[in-house]
């Protein structure tokens, strides 16, 4: 659940620096002045003079704390336990019917081995076609979720900075910056209110 929140996450940190860089960097024109789009250049509360207030809230905490990310954890781990036992009873099974036939090669006639080697091949395919469905099954599932926990804390987030408090509300993950401002850190508020609201709509 991580991974996939993490690739979704430095796509979206791109995606912002590559906005900001547009936004607040303008061009250079012939004459060396700084050129910003029709909306920049627009009135007195132009964008240009107003400041970005940046806030983060750190995924790691999130995912310990957060009830419903606990929960959909615990889903995702129950259905991989499930399909790992499926697909160890899948290969027991195929490995009983090869004992099996070794078992008997020694008494077989020739028909009677090539169709035990035609059922074995068939078997195996079937567990490889099974095998790659109940995977992607499980990949589905995951992302589902995934996609699901995310748009709880994007839900609860427009709440939280209804008040247009920051510019911008980063999802930190270790690795994606080299510097972080712990007082610009507001995953515990987020944390609280996250849960608040979950319990609220349990009951």
């Amino acid at each position: 659940m991580k991974n996939a929140l993490l690739v979704v996450n430095a796509l979206l940190v791109v995606a912002v620096g590559f906005l900001l860089y547009k936004q607040f960097s303008g061009t250079s024109g012939a004459n060396g002045a700084s050129h910003a789009g029709p909306l920049l250049s627009k009135g007195k509360d132009s964008l240009l003079h107003k400041n970005a207030v940046f806030a983060y809230i750190d995924m790691d905490s999130i995912q310990e704390h957060y009830e419903l990310a606990r929960n959909v954890e615990r889903e995702v781990e129950k259905k991989k336990s499930a399909i790992t036992g499926e697909l160890d009873k899948m290969e027991k099974s195929f490995k009983a019917k090869v004992g099996g036939y070794q078992q008997q090669s020694n008494a077989m006639t020739e028909e009677q081995a090539l169709a035990a080697r035609q059922d074995v091949e068939t078997t195996q395919n079937q567990m490889m076609e099974k095998r790659q469905s109940l995977m992607d099954e499980f990949n589905n599932f995951v992302a589902s979720k995934n996609m699901s926990v995310k748009k709880k804390i994007e839900e609860y987030l427009k709440v939280f900075n209804a008040d247009g408090t920051f510019s911008f509300i980063f999802a930190y993950e270790p690795g994606l910056f080299y510097y972080k401002d712990s007082t610009y850190d507001i995953t515990r508020e987020v944390i609280k209110g996250l849960n608040e609201q979950y319990k609220s709509e349990k009951k």
